[in-house]
């Protein structure tokens, strides 16, 4: 007869790739692999340039909805079959965008990636890192998050090849891409099930810890999107660098974002997620404040590097730093409530950015309020570790 404890331990990093895959599906392709593309959508004629703005906003409102479902969710869930399940969706989108039928239709297929994005990131903080154990939780993180990076710059890297070959060929390829990275997740996703949350749960007040770290993590929306934003536009048009150094610094800022997960992991399992968390936003705070000090090339290809890096390891170490401060069962609804947070952070820093330029015209400005956003964010992070008590 075999013993008891003959269980095979959970295989992590089966489930760590598989996150991988649905960040690089539901949030790098099918929620920022769009924005390469508007350029082309335009030239076109499938929309105007102002609709896209409209539509970049409804894609940020359905992140806010499928985060939203995720933390509010009391039940059990099977997380493979929902990683599934929100995989095809996304994927299905993709391959619907190949047909432009009206603006409205598109404004409801972006609508429909923000949901799946905003779900899978809260699902996949749940099944993967809560999973992992202590000791190799960043490295696990690390290798989960960093799909959203492979995704953007995968984006970025095929889209200017496809889209010669017509729109509709760019659409089909991607949700083809989409699909086969799906299809791989069926193989190679664990079973996984996510403890129902107790009644009493949903009730119990955040800790002060939980709330200063989710107040940072949100706050860190306003420091970063101006490089989301204007970080190409601002070295192109308002250093009169061109177009070239323009695409050279976001390929930069792709690259820093594909590779950040995966070494501020690294560095989190030794020195823990809420150090590498206020030290790597302390030194993203000062990248962010170079182009005040020195437009070179260099500190502009630095600055793009560092602010890829954090921005995207953020994330990750968010995750990661309240998978220390709350019990695993709570975890979906706490690591919801973060990035609900950071959701309406960003739509509102986008709206208030955008308006700045226009009555300014100051791209430093921006770089500017930003830096000293990332700089309040680092206190709040450092407050969060003077109340922080780890909970399993």
């Amino acid at each position: 007869m075999g013993r008891m404890d003959d269980t095979p331990p959970f295989p992590i990093y089966r489930a760590a790739v598989s996150g991988l895959l649905a960040m690089l599906v539901s949030i790098g392709v099918a929620r920022f692999g769009f924005s390469p593309l508007v350029p082309a959508l335009v030239a076109a004629h499938w929309f105007s340039a102002p609709v896209a703005f409209w539509m970049g906003s409804a894609n940020l409102a359905g992140y806010f909805v499928g985060a939203a479902v995720m933390r509010g969710w009391r039940g059990r869930i099977a997380a493979r079959p929902v990683f599934l399940v929100l995989m095809v969706v996304a994927s299905v989108v993709v391959l619907a965008s190949a047909w432009h039928f009206s603006a409205v239709y598109y404004g409801a297929l972006r609508l429909i990636t923000g949901v799946t994005g905003g779900a899978l990131m809260v699902l996949m903080a749940a099944a993967v890192v809560g999973r992992a154990p202590a000791a190799v939780k960043g490295r696990v993180s690390g290798v989960a998050f960093a799909g959203m990076g492979c995704g953007i710059t995968l984006s970025a890297v095929l889209t200017p090849v496809l889209v010669r070959h017509g729109l509709v060929f760019t659409w089909v390829s991607l949700g083809a891409l989409c699909l086969a990275a799906t299809a791989v997740v069926f193989f190679l996703m664990p079973a996984v099930e996510i403890a129902a949350v107790p009644a009493r749960a949903g009730r119990e007040p955040m800790g002060r810890s939980v709330i200063l770290l989710t107040c940072g993590y949100a706050g860190a929306a306003f420091g970063v999107v101006p490089h989301i934003l204007f970080w190409a536009s601002f070295v192109a048009i308002g250093l009169h660098r061109g177009v070239g150094a323009g695409a050279a610094v976001s390929a930069l800022f792709g690259l820093g974002a594909m590779i950040g997960p995966p070494v501020l992991g690294r560095l989190a399992d030794r020195f823990g997620f809420l150090t590498v968390l206020i030290w790597g936003f302390l030194v993203m705070a000062v990248a962010v404040g170079f182009p005040l000090l020195d437009d070179s090339l260099w500190a502009l290809a630095v600055c793009a590097v560092v602010v890829g890096v954090v921005a995207l390891g953020s994330v990750m170490l968010g995750a990661g730093a309240l998978a220390g401060m709350v019990p695993v069962s709570r975890l979906a609804s706490a690591w919801g409530t973060a990035t609900m947070s950071y959701a309406v952070v960003q739509a509102l820093s986008a709206a208030f950015y955008s308006a700045l330029f226009h009555a300014t015209g100051s791209f430093l400005l921006l770089y500017g309020l930003a830096a000293a956003s990332l700089l309040v964010c680092t206190g709040l992070f450092w407050a969060a570790g003077q109340f922080s008590s780890p909970s399993r």
